[in-house]
């Protein structure tokens, strides 16, 4: 831990100035220690990376063990080919012109808060030896697993990166801190992701900018389908859960093998069909459960995206009414925002 990032750091609870106690430094950097509060908590410092972890919610403990082993599993996530179709996926729903514009946007910012950081995969997408260069500020990685410390290893030698464990609902920062906060599909994995939403909106300077993804909600069968299956593994240990879905992402690919299309004749509103010609494979993906299935990616690649979907005991699904609402409540102006089957990627600016 960098002492500029001290500089940054309050007490969670009560938002108050901490004081440290290094046990191990480097080069300035410290190694391990505490971090005390002027209530007589302490939060240690291991790895160089100070650890905020306060929830004692048992759905919010589980979906920080399943993130934790899903972000540790790199072989099931960080090929070049899934990286490329990630990349134009994010930069596309970003309304982006290309990567190089989405770079540029972040390395005009002086402060930001990557909330819920992960292993850094998404972050990977802009945030690489061209940071050195072109950029003038500080990214912040914060995640409530052991993911934060995939992430430090990941970005080892890049300049003005922190790292540190915490809660999006209780951050270690004052109000006003950042003038861009990233939050790429993580807000849903909290026990509310209005409340979580509204935690990093309060963290934005004014004239800050938001950038987030969130879940949408599907049509009835598909909802029943993900929260029975959810509720089926969710208690599992993550590697039980792994083998477990592996018979559901096999189901998968054998019905994307069988490149077979159906007609659907007229519109069905009540189960969220919509009249047209569907691959059978997407038809039920999208309709009846998340079995998804690319065949440009490995076995362990289109496993980790059904993990990913199925085993956090979090995975909220939002609608566009309840989102814009949040965001309005929120002192946020919607600028951006782009709606898929899968979910709402928004942009907006905090006024005021």
């Amino acid at each position: 831990m960098q002492p500029s990032l001290l500089k940054l750091l309050v007490d969670p609870l009560d938002k108050t100035a901490l004081t440290c106690t290094a046990t191990s430094s480097y080069h300035g950097a410290i190694i391990e220690g505490a971090l005390q509060t002027g209530r007589g908590q302490s939060y240690p410092v291991t790895n160089a990376i100070p650890r905020f972890v306060l929830t004692q919610d048992q759905g919010q403990q589980q979906t920080e063990q399943s993130f934790g082993y899903k972000w540790q599993q790199e072989q099931s996530y960080a090929s070049p080919t899934s990286m490329t179709f990630y990349r134009q996926w994010l930069v596309q729903r970003y309304g982006f012109t290309d990567l190089a514009a989405m770079q540029a946007h972040f390395y005009r910012h002086e402060r930001i808060l990557d909330a819920g950081c992960g292993g850094g995969y998404s972050t990977l997408v802009w945030l690489n030896a061209g940071w050195v260069e072109g950029s003038r500020g500080d990214w912040i990685g914060v995640d409530i697993s052991e993911a934060i410390d995939v992430a430090q290893k990941r970005f080892e030698g890049l300049p003005r990166t922190h790292f540190i464990q915490a809660d999006l609902l209780h951050l270690p920062f004052p109000e006003r801190t950042f003038d861009l906060i990233f939050s790429e599909g993580v807000l849903h994995h909290t026990p509310s992701t209005e409340r979580a939403l509204k935690t990093v909106a309060a963290l934005l300077t004014e004239g800050g900018e938001l950038m987030f993804y969130v879940y949408r909600k599907k049509g009835p069968i598909r909802e029943f389908t993900d929260d029975y299956i959810r509720d089926r593994i969710a208690n599992l240990p993550p590697q039980d859960a792994w083998q477990l879905l592996e018979p559901l992402t096999k189901l998968g690919q054998a019905l994307a093998d069988l490149k077979a299309e159906v007609e659907v004749p007229a519109d069905i509103p009540y189960l969220g069909i919509k009249a047209g010609r569907y691959d059978v494979q997407r038809l039920i993906y999208w309709h009846v459960m998340k079995l998804f299935w690319n065949d440009a990616y490995r076995f362990e690649e289109n496993h980790h995206i059904n993990f990913d979907w199925y085993h956090p005991r979090y995975a909220h699904r939002q609608t566009e009414e309840e989102v814009r609402r949040w965001c309005a409540e929120a002192n946020l102006r919607i600028f951006h925002f782009d709606a898929q089957e899968s979910g709402y990627t928004v942009r907006a600016i905090r006024e005021g």
